[in-house]
């Protein structure tokens, strides 16, 4: 059973950890997934491919159960306290956002936290950072197919100022040669909306978000995300809601804008060195 210091370290709202206590869950959904987690904890390279329950306060309970898994894993590698309970915390966030977003408990972002409990992504400062291995259909300039790098994703807690946003690749240049020795790493990689050009040309270029786009060499072809940017500037998925959706920042006002334009909001890629 978890405890209320697991919850607390788990990042869950009081909301959050009333309605996961309440829940009675599917027995068998909830002992398959367990399974497939405890399998998959330490395997390392690509994301878990799982069944995922229907129900997804099911998938809450199984990652719940598998605390102790991933806990030693962590422990095993020498990672410290803080850092493992900081990346588990993200299932807190996501519970937050989700709930945000659709009214209630759940977690619509179900998938993403397989990858915490597998043990390939940590949050060091600001952001997160994900252990992957390149493929051939997914390359990487500058590496070969086998070879390890890390992807940089953003979690929602602020701003994006330079101060901080170094300060985390420093702990993570610091942190996988540390612990996981055994994967040499030369480049970090981005996949974002945040990269899309039209963005980076549009905002001010002193502002925090074309400052952080603009430490990435972009590669690749962008891929038309609508729903990405109104996502994660306004936690919805309802383009039906444009005159809606609030107007107070320039990025807001951008989305919405180049939406309203007949434009198409993009993810592109981009890369740095480790």
């Amino acid at each position: 059973m978890t405890t209320a210091d697991e919850y607390r370290l788990l990042g869950f709202s009081d909301e959050d950890r009333q309605d996961a206590e309440k829940f009675v869950a599917d027995p068998a959904a909830v002992a398959d997934l367990v399974t497939q987690l405890r399998a998959g904890v330490g395997l390392q390279g690509t994301e878990p491919q799982l069944r995922m329950p229907e129900d997804t306060r099911n998938t809450v309970a199984a990652l719940l159960e598998t605390i102790p898994e991933i806990r030693k894993y962590h422990a095993e590698r020498g990672i410290p306290d803080d850092i493992s309970w900081a990346t588990l915390a993200d299932l807190g966030q996501q519970l937050q956002v989700s709930r945000r977003t659709h009214g209630e408990y759940g977690l619509a972002t179900h998938w993403w936290m397989t990858i915490h409990w597998a043990g390939q992504i940590y949050a060091l400062g600001r952001l997160q950072y994900m252990l992957y291995q390149v493929t051939e259909d997914k390359p990487v300039p500058g590496t070969e197919p086998g070879d390890w790098v890390v992807g940089v994703h953003i979690p929602e807690s602020g701003p994006l100022p330079p101060e901080l946003v170094d300060a985390s690749f420093a702990r993570a240049r610091d942190f996988f040669p540390r612990y996981f020795p055994e994967y040499p790493i030369k480049t970090m990689t981005l996949h974002s909306w945040l990269l899309d050009p039209y963005l980076l040309d549009n905002l001010p270029p002193e502002s925090n978000m074309v400052r952080f786009g603009r430490r990435f060499t972009p590669y690749g072809t962008p891929v038309d995300s609508q729903d990405s940017a109104i996502f994660f500037t306004f936690r919805s998925h309802d383009l039906g809601r444009l005159d809606e959706f609030p107007q107070d920042t320039s990025l807001q006002r951008l989305v919405v804008g180049r939406i309203k334009q007949g434009g198409t909001w993009q993810n592109a890629s981009g890369y740095t060195e480790f």
